[in-house]
């Protein structure tokens, strides 16, 4: 009999403990709140920011260029051998020579320096390349991060507007039934509206949740509201934004800058490398005197001939910056008509809802169901279309506003 009650009561406990998970969400997300989730946690961006390190991790390698290169060795060996030899090894500084009959120890340090003095200007060139290497890395990761942030906003405004859109159905419903004199079909089209938006807003948080990287079972609670932003924008100064500001333009141009530098680069082999070096060698042996040796060398090597290798990478390399060339026209033709669609369709919906109310608040003081229906998915609408002017842009439209102003 105890254990029985003992079942009974843990099964009341857990229903009602899942009654209140239910009742209760997991978590409350505003959306600055869910795109810093989402932009923690999407592979893309994660991946880019790796990218960007590897890419700073390059520029520090290039540096070392500059220095020069310092080896220290030393080294024992022992040897034996019945007819003369001539060592030449790497682990040894130099050539040495073993008489017939030698079984010795032979000890060796070596001190070496090497630096570049003159190449043409190739060391320099090779860092301006990493660095410029290092900034499209950049704007490669901000072009995901602008994707990842318009969708979440897009998918954030679209589950208010499906939860508006239940209450609004609910709260007719309940007016309906109140009233006495409800009619049957007039119920069950409002429960059948209220079913399909429910399902609606069932798969749209399955979306929401994998978008900003949280459990699928997550009960989730969102805070925000749609409202209107007076912007004022002109289709002329969105163009300039995009130019200025969308990372795949700046990527055009980068590349047409490392193609540049790739063609000097080539350029820069046909001059002559200079180099200084110096050396410090101390040996001994158990049947030889210590010798200590040192020398200074000023070394100079300049190309002559290479059947025109040269020349033909060159001629390659021009024909690639052209085309780099040609594909920033292509890029700022393909901008050009993004920013004019993403405009246009802006302007359309900003004039709705500015027609059928200034404020989203007022929604309740329009009694018509399908005119509150219809205004909803109006500023919908309208902030769908602002964020996607917004990614054709390449940036938040009210920061540009605010530095306008300043």
């Amino acid at each position: 009999m105890y254990k029985i009650k003992l079942v009974v009561f843990l099964s009341l406990f857990l229903a009602f403990a899942q009654n209140v998970c239910c009742e209760y969400p997991e978590r409350v997300l505003t959306l600055d709140s869910s795109i810093r989730q989402a932009l923690s946690i999407n592979h893309d961006v994660l991946i880019n920011k790796q990218s960007i390190l590897f890419a700073e991790q390059r520029i520090k390698k290039t540096k070392t260029l500059y220095y020069p290169v310092v080896n220290f060795n030393i080294n024992a060996s022992r040897f034996s051998n019945d007819l003369p030899t001539v060592i030449n090894s790497e682990s040894l500084p130099n050539s040495t020579y073993l008489p017939s009959g030698t079984q010795d120890l032979y000890y060796s340090t070596r001190i070496s320096l090497w630096q570049t003095i003159y190449n043409g200007g190739r060391t320099s060139a090779t860092n301006e390349l990493a660095k410029i290497s290092l900034s499209q890395t950049k704007n490669k990761s901000d072009i995901k991060t602008n994707e990842v942030i318009a969708n979440v906003k897009i998918s954030f405004y679209k589950l208010l507007s499906l939860q508006e859109k239940i209450k609004i159905y609910k709260k007719e419903l309940d007016i309906l039934s109140r009233s006495g004199n409800a009619k049957q079909d007039s119920a069950a089209e409002l429960n059948d509206n209220i079913e399909i938006c429910q399902y609606d807003y069932n798969l749209q948080m399955l979306d929401f949740l994998n978008l900003v990287g949280l459990s699928l079972d997550t009960t989730l609670e969102l805070s925000g509201t749609m409202e209107i932003q007076d912007l004022n924008l002109e289709l002329d100064q969105c163009i300039l934004w995009a130019y200025q500001f969308r990372p795949e333009m700046k990527n055009t141009q980068y590349q047409e800058t490392m193609d540049g530098i790739e063609v000097n680069l080539l350029t820069m082999e046909k001059y002559p490398t200079v180099m200084f070096g110096a050396s410090y060698d101390w040996m001994d042996g158990d049947s030889r005197p210590i010798e200590k040796n040192w020398y200074i060398s000023l070394n100079l090597n300049y190309p002559i001939f290479d059947g025109g290798s040269l020349f033909a990478k060159i001629k390659e390399k021009k024909i690639q910056a052209r085309q780099a060339t040609l594909e920033r026209s292509k890029e700022e033709e393909k901008i050009k008509l993004q920013v004019r669609k993403a405009f246009e369709k802006y302007n359309f919906w900003y004039k709705k809802a500015k027609n059928i109310s200034l404020s989203y608040d007022q929604a309740d003081t329009i009694k018509d169901l399908e005119n509150k229906i219809r205004k909803n998915e109006i500023m919908y609408n309208y902030l769908k279309s602002l964020f996607e002017l917004e990614l054709s842009i390449g940036r938040q439209i009210s920061d540009l506003n605010l530095k306008l102003a300043e």
